[in-house]
């Protein structure tokens, strides 16, 4: 027993000798490789190393200080193949270390440890290998300045040798280099398009080895070399003869110089000679030397100067010196933001031309944008944008010649559509007075005008100048001779126009009205026709004599040729006559004519149907059914698709000659010719079997949307609902969501109305419809389509 427990106790020390063994081992590693092995920093604990050879025998190595209370730097310095030496300790802060125990021939390599703040010493830079011959600074450098936004640069190196080169920029006031550009070995030249009007800037140039530009020339020259970018040069330049004694030049002032020098040359001389120099700040001047001679063309041209630089000169223009007028006011406007008109005063009668000149938007160049020929006096631009500002200007010339005259005023428009007056109207309302009337179609209009001619070949002239939002205007000065026409122009702060519709008045008693007839077209109703023979009318007045004395029936609109009298009695003659009126003025009377309503035509069983009674006997007076007066008609019966279409189309009038068939409908089906008319005209459709079911019940959804399609086919579109509409109805969410619009129309048409079950109203679009529903939903159908004529 205790020779056990000694045996283990022996195990376990001999396990814990062997731990502190490997424990120890480790502790020195990690020593010798703290103090054998640099350790390494990331990111901005560490730097990039370049040099700057001066010459063979001088350089000077540069990096960052990326540190903060470091203890210092230690440079070391391998020659050719040898071993690194430390070469030097630079004191914290440091960025550069120099060297001229260098010389031709050989490669050197150097990097740079330091020792942080914590007492780490590390590698702060990787190492950088080069000749000192390697690369030689520039030995020329020329500056060129061409614009107010460009300077040419050129440079050469010695014996004709080529580098990578780079580019270093600052301004006056700057005092830090900038690199510029970076140019590949072979070119010497580079183009400077990154500087303002001008301006000093100092330049100088590099070589450099290598795409990574760590190994660099001295720069030449060290202090750089200084070159002054362009002014602005003096744009529009142009000029005109203010006699033949004297010529006004004009231009535009873009830069900050202290003067203008203005030359020119004549025929005599040959050559440009300075004839002025106009202080700052001004844009014109006037050539008034006693050398001029009338009707000769001279040259001229400008440019800025400021103390240090001076501008390109200005565009050369050529004048003559004849004296040519200025066109009169220039005025512009924008129709319906799709063309600009100008209009201008022609005030010379020398003139072969004219000159507009155009801007468009913030650009501020103008361009010459069309040529006129002479008398011309008005353009239309139809190249124009919409949202965007355009300006104009006009001057006169004298064809190959060189002679202009002075521009128009300026004139800016923004092309921006503004909405037109609309149903411009008018009423008689004197004896020389009419009354205009119009809707205000705009939201931002400025005001109206009023404009008026007299005959179609007269001019238009504005009678009245009116505020925004008045939308009438009386004019008291009409004879009763002319026709005068009349238009109402609106316009806006941007100068955008447009104009309403154009009427004609005239307060000539109207041409009478001829060849009146009448044609009874149920046993209630008289439906009268006539030849128009007037322009001016303003209405026509409709009279009938029952008994012994005309009396006035109805009033329609001018150009109406139609009448229908309804609620008449059954059989009972009546005369008709018409004539056109305009204001108190009233033509003649047409040729009288005599009609009667058809005889009256009702049903043995439809005293039952009171509610349909009238319907039943209107549409049977026109012949629309084919049951027999005083038989029975079966007002409760359902009526068939077959029978529904030949009612809608006899009764609207839509009768086509008939041709094909479809699987269920043969030439010898009794609504044949009403239902191919029906299929042609889309109120009908077959199914994939090609059936169209013409003996079966209608239901009320068909009925309704059936006479939807016939009154669009007869030109009498329903009103345009959404299905919001039948939310009145009590089964409307029973109503398809594809055909609930459709049935809104006719709902709000009046053709379909619900049916009360139990108080409430129900739509009830699956139920069958009675040959009387029928006859009402056609008779309404006619109503509604003779209204709308």
């Amino acid at each position: 027993m205790v020779l056990k427990i000694h045996t283990g106790t022996n195990r376990i020390k001999k396990f814990y000798d062997n731990i502190s063994r490997v424990a120890f081992v480790l502790a020195i590693a990690v020593l010798i490789q703290a103090l054998v092995l640099p350790e390494k920093a990331n990111g901005a604990d560490t730097s990039n190393l370049t040099v700057i050879i001066y010459s063979s025998a001088s350089i000077s190595l540069n990096w960052e200080d990326n540190l903060t209370g470091e203890k210092y730097y230690v440079v070391e310095k391998k020659v050719d193949s040898g071993t690194f030496q430390t070469y030097s300790s630079p004191p914290p802060n440091s960025k550069t270390a120099y060297d001229s125990a260098v010389s031709a021939g050989h490669t050197y390599t150097y990097r740079v440890w330091v020792m942080n703040s914590e007492g780490r010493r590390y590698l702060y830079t990787p190492e950088l290998s080069f000749r000192t011959d390697e690369v030689a600074k520039p030995t020329s450098l020329t500056l060129t300045p061409v614009s107010y936004n460009q300077i040419d640069i050129s440079w050469g190196y010695a014996d004709n040798k080529a580098y990578n080169t780079i580019i270093e920029r600052r301004t006056e006031s700057g005092t830090e280099w900038i690199k510029l550009a970076s140019i590949g070995i072979g070119q010497n030249t580079y183009s400077d398009k990154s500087i303002s009007s001008g301006t000093k800037y100092y330049y100088r140039v590099r070589a450099c080895s290598g795409s990574t530009e760590s190994v660099k020339s001295a720069a030449y020259p060290e202090e750089g070399k200084t070159a002054y970018s362009y002014l602005y040069k003096p744009t529009d330049f142009y000029g005109i003869a203010l006699s033949g004694y004297s010529i006004k030049l004009n231009w535009t002032d873009n830069s900050s110089e202290t003067a203008f020098i203005i030359e020119r040359k004549s025929p005599k001389s040959g050559e440009f000679e300075e004839i002025a120099v106009v202080p700052q700040n001004n844009n014109s001047y006037i050539d008034s030397d006693a050398e001029l001679e009338a009707g000769v063309t001279y040259q001229y041209r400008i440019r800025a100067v400021s103390g240090t630089t001076n501008s390109e000169y200005s565009d050369t223009i050529s004048v003559t010196n004849t004296y040519l007028k200025a066109p009169g006011i220039l005025s512009s406007s924008c129709t319906d933001g799709k063309n600009i008109q100008l209009a201008w005063e022609d005030l010379t009668d020398n003139e072969t031309g004219f000159e507009v000149w155009r801007k468009t938007g913030s650009n501020t160049v103008w361009e010459l944008y069309e040529t006129m020929g002479r008398n011309a006096t008005s353009f239309t631009d139809q190249n124009i944008s919409l949202q965007d500002t355009y300006t104009y200007k006009v001057r006169a010339k004298i064809n190959d010649n060189s002679v202009y005259s002075d521009f128009t005023n300026v004139t800016t428009v923004w092309s921006v559509t503004i909405a037109a007056p609309s149903d411009l109207t008018y009423e008689v309302v004197g004896a020389a007075q009419v009354n205009l009337h119009w809707k205000d179609s705009s939201m931002s209009e400025a005001g109206y005008n009023v404009e008026r001619k007299q005959g179609l070949s007269g001019k238009w002239y504005t009678i009245g100048y009116l505020e925004e939002d008045v939308v009438s205007y009386i004019d008291k000065w009409v004879n009763t001779t002319d026709v005068y026409f009349y238009r109402i122009k609106v316009y806006d702060k941007s100068n955008s126009i447009n104009y309403s519709n154009e009427i004609a008045v005239s307060l000539k008693t109207p041409e009478a009205p001829t060849n009146l007839q009448a044609n009874p077209i149920s046993s209630s109703e008289i439906k009268l026709t006539w030849e128009d023979n007037s322009f001016n009318e303003t209405e026509f007045v409709i009279e009938a004599m029952q008994f012994y004395s005309f009396r006035e029936i109805g009033r329609v609109s001018a150009n109406t040729t139609t009448f229908t009298q309804q609620n008449l009695v059954s059989d009972v003659t009546v005369t008709y006559r018409v004539s056109a009126v305009t204001g108190s003025n009233r033509s003649s009377t047409s040729n009288e004519v005599v009609a009667s309503a058809k005889k009256y035509i009702t049903y043995s069983d439809v005293s039952s149907v009171k509610w349909a009674e009238t319907a039943i006997s209107n549409l049977a007076s026109r012949g629309i059914f084919d049951t027999k007066a005083g038989s029975k008609f079966y007002p409760s019966q359902n009526i068939t698709m077959g029978e529904y279409c030949a009612i809608i189309i006899r009764s609207l009038d839509l009768g086509m000659v008939p041709a094909g068939r479809y699987a269920d409908v043969t030439s010898k089906h009794k609504y044949y010719k009403e239902i191919m008319s029906a299929a042609k005209l889309g109120i009908i459709s077959p199914d994939k079997d090609n059936r169209l079911y013409p003996d079966k019940a209608a239901s009320r959804e068909q009925a309704g949307l059936m006479l939807l399609l016939a009154m669009k086919a007869k030109g009498t579109p329903f009103p345009d609902e959404d299905g919001g509409l039948l939310k009145q109805f009590a089964d409307y969410r029973t109503i398809s969501a594809n055909t609930a619009d459709k049935i809104a129309d006719v709902c709000a048409a009046g053709i379909l109305s619900g049916r009360i079950i139990n108080g409430e109203v129900y739509l009830q679009l699956s139920g069958k419809v009675t040959r009387a529903e029928a006859a009402v939903i056609a008779y309404k159908a006619i109503n509604l389509y003779d209204k709308n004529m």
